[in-house]
């Protein structure tokens, strides 16, 4: 449930957390726009499988702190055939001293991080528009004003703007940078929410603008709910995740020392009574390998009868068969001499010729013998010794047809 999930804001400097029924040192933290490294990133179908290993480099080169490892998190927002439309977003934790500092004070332990602007955002959905159309979402906060362009249901962009910025400039920049990701389309509105200090006039030399207003608690309320997704965006930097799971393995470690007394009592009762209890588990195990092993052999020995049955009820490699399919197959002018036919593994004929090339034509006949209805041919390998010439001006040879081939 979202609202047994404790969730903490820094905003203007101070740490706030949103009363919750869960009471204990964990919590989601929401940091601002500024705070955070976020841009909308297009995955290559290639790169599917980890999106956060494209995108680094990519935010890695906006970051203020080049030589910072960042811990990269994707959102995939949207799946095409070319790939994975995703939000990347990282913290610097050079740039979040003072967050640390305001954690340790209230001796929380962060789980996940996530935008504030996107829970709020959240929690404005659906009375944005189901169009397909262009929007620019403004979102007040004391640090910053988040700039979103959403085409349809997709963001295209995502930046944070200062308050004393240039608005008109910093509205240009945002709808430019969503034309190059999600293409060239006219801005229908401009979405006021919160305490957004703009001049609207501005505004409205782009498009109409409208305010929509939320509480006080809206953003953290979304930032909960999204939480509940495990595919949610998580900019926890790897160092704090270090820290949360060594705290986590103390508490652990603590609890399990408070039970180790009644832990060693059971220890040592389990200790005598372990020669009995052997005792029976052996007997139950013999019991139940004599009774597997006669079960094994009944159903070995029924394999073999089916296998048998199976052997001799198959007419396609009889003598018959194969005897008609060589008669079927001998050309005109060839005379055969001996005949010899292992049911496992082929039939070896002799014969005379008139000409060679009747051996020849019925060598490729063999060879093709069951592919005329669409399947596979009956021998694997088809060899030809000869045709040698003899007496009476006869070509004299040996063919060999083989139901399984040399490699096989």
């Amino acid at each position: 449930m979202a609202d047994s999930i404790q969730v903490a804001a820094f905003e203007g400097g101070e740490l706030r957390v949103m009363a919750s029924k869960e009471k204990s040192n964990e919590a989601v933290l929401g940091l601002p726009l500024s705070r955070l490294i976020v841009k909308m990133v297009r995955i290559p179908e290639e790169n599917r499988a980890d999106p956060a290993a494209f995108a680094t480099p990519i935010l890695q080169a906006m970051s203020p702190y080049p030589d910072e490892p960042l811990t990269v998190s994707c959102e995939t927002v949207r799946e095409t055939e070319r790939g994975l439309v995703v939000v990347a977003a990282a913290l610097p934790e050079s740039a979040a001293d003072d967050i640390a500092e305001a954690l340790d004070s209230r001796k929380l332990n962060v789980t996940r991080i996530d935008a504030l602007a996107l829970g709020t955002l959240r929690g404005i959905w659906n009375v944005l528009g189901q169009d397909d159309a262009r929007r620019l979402v403004l979102i007040g906060s004391p640090d910053c004003i988040s700039v979103i362009v959403i085409d349809g249901d997709m963001p295209s962009a995502i930046r944070a703007m200062s308050a004393g910025s240039d608005l008109r400039r910093e509205v240009m920049l945002s709808l430019l940078e969503a034309e190059d990701f999600g293409g060239a389309k006219a801005l229908s509105e401009i979405v006021l929410v919160g305490s957004v200090q703009a001049d609207v006039s501005i505004l409205e030399t782009f498009a109409p603008a409208r305010k929509i207003e939320v509480g006080e608690d809206a953003a953290l309320v979304g930032v909960a709910e999204r939480t509940l997704d495990e595919t949610a965006l998580n900019a926890l930097p790897a160092s704090w995740k270090e820290v949360l799971d060594e705290t986590r393995f103390k508490a652990k470690l603590k609890g399990r020392l408070f039970a180790a007394g009644g832990l060693w009592a059971a220890i040592m009762l389990v200790l005598f009574g372990v020669p009995v209890v052997y005792g029976y588990m052996t007997d139950h195990q013999k019991a139940l390998s004599k009774e597997h092993s006669r079960q094994y052999r009944a159903v070995a020995e029924m394999r073999d009868k089916v296998k048998l049955v199976q052997k001799y009820s198959d007419h396609a490699r009889g003598a018959l068969e194969i005897m008609k399919a060589v008669s079927d197959r001998l050309p005109q002018g060839i005379t055969l001499t001996s005949w010899s036919f292992r049911r496992d593994e082929g039939v070896k004929v002799s014969g005379e010729a008139d000409e060679a090339e009747f051996v020849y034509k019925f060598k490729d006949n063999m060879a093709e013998a069951g592919s005329e209805d669409g399947e596979e041919s009956v021998f694997a390998d088809v060899v030809l010794n000869g045709p040698s010439a003899g007496r009476g001006g006869k070509q004299k040879f040996d063919l060999e047809c083989s139901y399984e081939s040399e490699e096989e």
